[in-house]
């Protein structure tokens, strides 16, 4: 027994110092942990060259149409990797650098092919495309849907259309931007107010993109409306002080990168930092746009009392349930204006009134200061959209969208950063970064949400059907 114990010693002892390959994760089925494909299997396929490059020009198509549907890179990271396991695309790498996506595929024995593609997009939202390709997604993983009708399929999403005519997502933002002015202590003059300058500033903005004239310069012209018919407004008397400057807060807000400032959050803090940077740099122009055109307008104006005279401004927060009534109202225009489809509205008016009576409660009862009322907001927005979700067979972005804009914006906050940056206060820059910050706190919030959502459902699902 000694014996062979020392011969088995000695041999570990002596034979050569050659460790095997630990065995690779050629589908990145690793990423999709902590996701709603966790544990998905790569399918073991050798494919042929031709069906290869199929299956990769269609992963690339489809991360293409998830960016132009405004879906979060996170998302279409685990999307991207579950198709290409399903489809046994092994060994197999993906990254996203920018808004461009690389894929390879290099099987033993075989020179690896490589593809890329670039998703020209900006950061719109389109939620009915959205959905179409969630579903497409859910086909081809849980569904085992064949590469030919997956590949039909995605070429009927491309064609696609709105699903509203322009009018009508012009009408949601009408509405939106009536909840905003409302939930900033408006009245009914400034609603009215507030909704004919967003549709003036709306269709500005369109000819201007039209003529092929850059975001940079739209923004500033757009920013510049508002400051100056609200100036205008305000000088002749047809607005009250309160009535001008809630108006004048909610066009503003609708004119700030929020989709980009909260996808920049989530970007950051999913790992994706190429694409962070690349928003930034997106935020900090847009921004600068903003600034420039509204001090452009405090500078022609003169004497005139500047944007409200923001130091005598107050905003009185609405009673909580006339402040659930608007959020709701402004989630379902919200919907409408980033293309969701009727049976999105109800639901989308919940979320919005879920993150509302969070974000006034944890605020007016627990005294929490707003960035972190708004961040326990946000989590409590993506723990219910990602446990509702899988159940509407919808994307959690489709649920959290249109309750960002209905209850979450910083609008009373930019507000007072824009008018006392124009009037020369020394307070401007703090009180800006306090509504940038409260802006980011959404993405975090979010992230943290759907993270908690998803953990939750996988333990869910791992618990025995018998119980």
């Amino acid at each position: 027994m000694g014996r062979s114990r020392l011969h088995k010693a000695l041999h570990r002892l002596l034979r050569p110092d050659v460790q095997e390959e630990p065995p690779r994760d050629p589908a990145l089925v690793g990423l999709l942990a902590g996701s709603r494909f966790a544990g998905l299997p790569p399918q073991r396929a050798d494919l042929g060259p031709r069906r290869a490059r199929r299956v990769m020009e269609f992963v690339l198509d489809l991360a293409e149409q998830m960016f132009a549907a405004g879906t979060d890179t996170r998302a279409i990271e685990v999307s991207v990797v579950a198709v290409a396991a399903t489809y046994g695309l092994s060994p197999f790498e993906f990254t996203i650098a920018g808004r461009t996506v690389f894929v390879q595929y290099a099987p033993r024995d075989r020179e690896p092919q490589v593809m890329m593609k670039v998703a020209r997009t900006d950061d719109g939202r389109d939620l009915y495309r959205a959905v179409m390709i969630y579903r497409l997604v859910e086909e081809v993983v849980h569904r085992d849907a064949g590469l030919a009708g997956a590949e039909r399929r995605l070429r009927d999403i491309k064609r696609l259309r709105s699903r509203w005519p322009w009018w009508a997502r012009l009408a949601g933002r009408t509405v939106l931007v009536s909840s905003i002015t409302l939930q900033a202590d408006g009245t009914p003059s400034g609603v009215l107010f507030a909704m004919g300058v967003l549709v003036l500033v709306d269709r500005t903005g369109w000819a201007l993109a039209r003529g092929g004239i850059p975001g940079y310069y739209a923004t500033f012209v757009q920013a510049s409306l508002v400051a100056g018919l609200g100036i205008l407004a305000f000088d002749l008397e047809v607005l009250s002080l309160r009535a001008y400057a809630s108006a004048t807060a909610a066009n503003l807000v609708l004119l700030l990168p929020v989709t980009s400032i909260v996808s920049l959050a989530q970007d950051a803090i999913t790992r994706f930092g190429t694409l962070a940077s690349v928003r930034l740099i997106n935020v900090v122009l847009i921004s600068g746009a903003l600034f420039a055109g509204i001090a452009t307008v405090g500078f022609i104006a003169g004497d005139v009392r500047v944007v409200g005279n923001a130091q005598n401004v107050r905003f009185v927060a609405l009673p909580i349930g006339p402040a659930l009534a608007a959020a709701a109202i402004g989630a379902c225009a919200g919907a409408v204006a980033a293309g969701g489809a009727a049976r999105l509205l109800p639901f989308a008016a919940l979320t919005g009134t879920l993150s509302m009576a969070v974000r006034t409660l944890t605020q007016a009862h627990l005294s929490l200061p707003p960035a972190l009322a708004v961040l326990c907001a946000a989590a409590a927005l993506g723990v219910a959209a990602s446990r509702l979700a899988p159940r509407l067979h919808v994307p959690p972005g489709a649920l959290i969208t249109p309750a960002i804009g209905a209850s979450l914006l910083p609008g009373p906050d930019m507000y007072r950063s824009l008018s006392a940056y124009t009037a020369g206060s020394s307070g401007a820059g703090r009180q800006l970064l306090s509504a940038l910050i409260v802006t980011v706190a959404i993405g975090a919030g979010i992230v943290l949400g759907r993270i908690l959502g998803v953990k939750k459902e996988l333990r869910e699902e791992q618990v025995p059907r018998d119980q």
